[in-house]
C-alpha cells in the first residue's frame, strides 16, 4: 500500500461553489441516465475509434463527480462519458470520515487496503492543523498500512512531501522496520517534523 490512494481521495477535488450571497448553501443533487442516445449529425465533432462498436475516441477526458453526506456516510460516484454510477460509503472512498488526533498531528483516513468487511483505512495523511479540506500545503506526512510476518498488519511512515505535477516525493521514510500501530508511526512523523524545525532554527541562528 502506498500513500497515493489516500492523496487521490483528498486532493484535486474541486468543490461546487455557491454564489457569494447564497443564503442557504445546501446542494440538492439528482441524476438522469439516458442510455443509447443517437449522436445527431450536428451534435458535435465527429469521433473515431479502432473499435467499430465504440462511441468515442480511444483517448477522452474522464470526469468524476463525488456527492457525499458526512452525516450518514453515504457516497455517490458518477463518472463517464460512458455513464456509470455506484453507491458506496465514506469508509470505502477514504474521504468524509473525521480525522483523529494522534501524537500532536491530525490523521485523515484514506481508502482501505482491502475493501471488504470492516477493514479500516489503509493509509492516513498527516496534518498539523484540523481543516475541512486538505490541500498540499496541509500535508506533512503519511502513515501507511503494510503486512508483516504471517500477514500481521504493520505500519510505515513518510514525512516531508514535495509535490510535483501529480507526483509526491517524500524526504524521509521510516525504513524497513515497521511500526506495530498507527500511533507509533505518527510519533515517528512528528519526531521528523520536530527535528526538521530544530535544524532550520539552528541554521537561521548561525546565519545571524
Amino acid at each position: 500500500m502506498s500513500s497515493s490512494a489516500a492523496l487521490s481521495a483528498h486532493l484535486d477535488w474541486n468543490p461546487f461553489r455557491h454564489q457569494p450571497d447564497c443564503a442557504k448553501p445546501v446542494w440538492e443533487v439528482g441524476q438522469r441516465a439516458e442510455p443509447d442516445i443517437l449522436r445527431v449529425r450536428r451534435g458535435g465533432p465527429e469521433h473515431a475509434c479502432p473499435n467499430e462498436e465504440c462511441g468515442h475516441r480511444d483517448h477522452y477526458d474522464r470526469v468524476t463527480v463525488r456527492v457525499l453526506c458526512r452525516s450518514c456516510g453515504t457516497v455517490h460516484l458518477i463518472s463517464g462519458e460512458e455513464y456509470t454510477t455506484r453507491t458506496t460509503t465514506t469508509a470505502s472512498t477514504g474521504y468524509g470520515q473525521p480525522p483523529k488526533r494522534v501524537a500532536g498531528l491530525w490523521l485523515y483516513p484514506g481508502p482501505p487496503l482491502l475493501d471488504w468487511g470492516d477493514a479500516g483505512p489503509g493509509a492516513y495523511l498527516c496534518s498539523r492543523e484540523k481543516v475541512t479540506r486538505l490541500s498540499e500545503d496541509d500535508i506533512v506526512g503519511a502513515v501507511v498500512e503494510g503486512r508483516g510476518k504471517r500477514g500481521a498488519t504493520v505500519w510505515h511512515a513518510v514525512a516531508g512531501p514535495e509535490f510535483r505535477s501529480g507526483y509526491v516525493r517524500w524526504a524521509k521514510r521510516s525504513g524497513e522496520k515497521p511500526f506495530a500501530s498507527t500511533t507509533a508511526a505518527a510519533k515517528w512523523v512528528a519526531a521528523q517534523l520536530d527535528a526538521a524545525a530544530t535544524a532550520t532554527e539552528t541554521k537561521e541562528d548561525q546565519g545571524q
